[in-house]
Formats: C-alpha cells, structure tokens, sequence
C-alpha cells in the first residue's frame, strides 16, 4: 500500500507535463502544415503548370489564391476565436483546410485548383490565429510558454525554409498532387487528436461578432494583399492601383465604425501596448527579411550557378537547422538576456547575413559564397522570430490573446509579400533589360536587392530597441486560474 500511495503523487504530476506535450505536438504539426503549404507550392509550380495546362499569366494563382485568403482573414478570425472559441475555430479550420487539400490534389481543370487553393487559405486563416492563442493561454509559466514559443518560431520560420526541400522531394518522387494530398494524414490525426487533448471553450461572452465590421476589414485587407501580390508578379498596374484604392478606403471605413461601436471587432486601445507594437513591427521585417532572402539566393543558386531547384531547396537544409536549434533554445535565451536583447542581436545577424551574401560572383560556390550569409540569416531568425511573437502577444488579456495572434500572424503575412514586393522591384530595375539572362547583371540585380534590404534589419534594431521590454510577463491573467486546468509541459 505505502508504495502505490508514494507512486500515486508521480504518476498525477506527470498527468498534465504529458498533456502539455500533447497539446503543443498538435498545434506545431498544423502550424508547421500550414506554413509549408505557402513555400511548397512555388517549387510544384512548373508541374502543375503542365499537368493542368495553365496559362502563364495565371499560373501564379496556385500561390496568390492562397496568400489573399490566408492574409486577409487572420484578424477577423483571430477576433472571432475570443467570441467563439478557439478549440471549435481550430477543429473547424482544421477540416477545411484538409478537405481543401484533398481537393486541390485532385483538381482536373486549373480553374478547381484556384478554388480549393483559396478555400485552404480561408482554412489556414481559421488555424493560425487559433492555434496561436491556445499555446499563449495554456501555458502560463513563463518559461513553459517561451519554450513553446520558441518551437512555434522553430516551426514558423525553419516551415518557410524547409517547404523548398520538401517542395523538391515531392515533386521529383511522387509528381505535384503529392505537395497537397500530404496534408491529408497529418490533418486528420490533428482532428483526431485535438478533440481530446486541446482544451475545451469556456463559456463566451454574449457579444456577437461585428459582422459590418468583419466584411470591411477582411474585403479591405484582402484587397491590400492581391494588390501587393499583383504588384510582386506585374509591377504597379493598373489592377493593382485599384486594389489598394479600394483597400484604403474600405479600411478607412472600417476604422470609423470601430471607433464608434460599443463592442469593436478590433479594440484599438490594444495598440497602446508598446511591446504588442514592437513585437508586431518586428514580425513584419523579419518576415520581410526571410523572404526576399530565399527568394534573391534561390534565382542565384539556378541561374547563375545553374543548380536544379531540388538541389537548391537541398542547400537550405542547413539552414533549416539552424533555425530549429537556435528557436529551441528561446526559453533559455529569453530567461538569460531578455527579449529585446534576443530581437537586436537578431537584427544585426540578419543585417551582416544579408551583407555577407553581397559577395556572390559568376565564379562563386555554395560554400563559400552562399552558405555563410544564410547561416548569419538563420541563426538572426531564429534569435528574432519567437521572441517577436512573445512581445506581440505580452500583457494581452486572456479574453484578447486571439486578436493578438491574428494581428501578429498578419504581420507576417503582409511584411513578407510588402518586403517582396519592393525589394523584388528594387532588384529588377537593376537589371539592364526586363528579360536579361546575363549573370553579372543578375548578381549586379541580387546585390542591389540585399543592399536595399539593410533597411529591414536596420528599423528591426530600432523597433526592438525603443518599443519592447527586456523581460516579457506573459498574458495579463492570473496564472492561478491556467494551472488549474492542468495544461502545463
């Protein structure tokens, strides 16, 4: 009896470390489903261009269909998981997210893929926000919750990285159907899974979700993110001028209802925390900086050192790694130095990487050219990336975690496609001709786009510097009340 009474104790205090883990395995597993499906998809492009027969102007519907949807509906749906609850917003993303997939695998006509692609992004933008908030609301320990952040960066930015390898492996080995028909094991063991692991809603305020609000922020915010995409693809047009016109308007308008509703979709009193601002700041130009990286090295890697593009997802294996390891050292980082420090030195490695791959020649290698600036790039993600999202999401109320994980999330998002946008513009007017194929004016084009870059580091180091704390608090909520429930790692 006394060794069953002495085993008792252990066996209950290892009961909510195990749910912890549990919790935590399914929200990484989507999360990292959902950021992979974003840069996978750019590697297939030339097969499903084949297989379905796509016109060259349409072609980058596979990508825009997705982003668009995905960008656009991240705030709206991060508010909506405080109102209705971000388990039933996560399960039910979930769902569409994968029956999306299923049908973008078996598209027959490109005009179904486009479809599917845009209902996977209404998925996603469902997912993330939600997924999001459960890790900052159930896990209240500080440094529980920057461990988990830290594998939510490992996931976020080493997903954007590795979606090129695995883009490559899958398209070589099992043809293009397999980029999205891969989602479907790990959606519904995540569905699976979530229904008994993930906790379950508490009771919701009554206050229902502004709907005029949420169509003038989600058409607006939709609208801004196909006239940045259009740009990135066509440069400023005509389509792309109307988009943002009518962005800034139905935006304009959105911020005066909300301004004068009794229970707004997005508070703007949170915007007068200054670690959510800096955070939110520094999420967009690290985002921005990953990006244009990847995309500036990739064209190098092809075109100038002729490498095929399986090879040239191989290469940023390391880098991949890189991410991970350094993202899964936040907790202890954070507790050592504080997060505004993490979020400097982050800029300024992203800043010397961006520097180190000025040096690229007709005559370059991998090792040598390559290499040593994505790793300088890497290690500066890794150390900037959580510790963005546990300053964006610090001192938000338990009952606004989701507003935050959806403004977050669409800092990302949107700093990504801006930074593309510009800096891919930037680099093409370097160029002597639209269609030049010469290698020195296309490492004179990359070099341009890096250099420009710098700025993106640059306001990073300020914005880190001026607008975050050295040690975050966490959600403003009582820990109590959290450990209750048993979810801790």
């Amino acid at each position: 009896m006394s060794q069953l009474t002495m085993e008792a104790p252990v066996l209950m205090s290892e009961a909510p470390a195990v749910r912890g883990r549990a919790v935590a395995a399914v929200l990484l597993a989507v999360q990292f489903m959902l950021i992979l499906d974003v840069a996978v998809v750019s590697v297939a492009n030339p097969q499903i261009q084949q297989g379905l027969h796509i016109p060259a102007g349409d072609l980058q519907w596979t990508s825009t269909a997705y982003t668009v949807t995905f960008g656009g509906l991240l705030v709206v749906s991060g508010r909506a998981c405080d109102i209705l609850g971000r388990r039933r917003l996560f399960l039910a993303g979930t769902a569409l997210f994968t029956l999306s997939s299923a049908v973008c695998g078996l598209a027959q006509q490109d005009w179904q893929l486009f479809v599917a692609r845009a209902v996977q992004g209404i998925g996603a933008a469902m997912v993330s926000p939600a997924a999001l908030s459960l890790l900052t609301t159930s896990f209240a320990d500080p440094e529980k919750r920057n461990r988990v952040m830290g594998l939510w960066g490992a996931v976020a930015s080493g997903g954007a990285v590795a979606g090129q390898l695995v883009g490559g492996v899958l398209t070589d080995t099992w043809g293009w159907r397999w980029v999205f028909l891969i989602n479907l094991p790990v959606g519904v063991l995540a569905m699976l899974a979530g229904r008994y692991v993930l906790p379950r809603d508490e009771e919701r305020r009554t206050a229902a979700l502004d709907t005029a609000g949420a169509v003038t922020l989600t058409l607006g915010t939709v609208l801004a993110v196909f006239g940045i995409s259009r740009t990135a693809e066509h440069a400023l047009d005509a389509l792309a001028g109307v988009s943002f016109a009518a962005a800034v308007v139905l935006l304009a308008m959105f911020v005066r209802r909300e301004r004068r509703h009794d229970d707004p979709l997005v508070r703007f009193g949170i915007f007068r925390n200054r670690s959510l601002v800096g955070g939110n700041l520094v999420s967009v130009l690290n985002a921005a900086a990953a990006l244009t990286t990847i995309f500036f090295t990739s064209l190098y890697m092809q075109h100038v050192l002729n490498y095929s593009p399986f090879v040239a997802g191989l290469a940023f294996a390391p880098v991949t790694l890189a991410i991970l390891g350094v993202s899964s050292l936040t907790d202890r980082l954070v507790a050592a130095f504080g997060v505004r420090t993490l979020l400097a030195a982050g800029a300024v490695l992203t800043g010397a990487g961006l520097l180190a791959l000025c040096a690229m020649a007709v005559d370059g290698s991998y090792w040598t050219t390559v290499l040593p600036g994505l790793m300088l790039l890497g290690i500066g993600q890794g150390l900037g990336f959580a510790p963005g999202m546990i300053a964006a999401t610090d001192g938000v109320p338990d009952d606004e975690q989701g507003l935050a994980s959806g403004l977050v999330t669409t800092s990302q998002q949107l700093g990504g496609a801006v930074g593309f946008a510009i800096l891919a513009s930037v680099a093409a007017s370097a160029l002597p001709a639209p269609d030049s194929a010469d290698p020195v004016a296309l490492i004179h084009s990359y070099r341009v786009g890096y250099l420009a870059g710098l700025v993106v580091p640059a306001l990073a180091l300020v914005a880190a510097l001026t607008l975050t704390r050295g040690r975050a608090a966490g959600p403003a909520s009582t820990i109590s009340s959290t450990k209750a429930k048993g979810e801790t790692v």
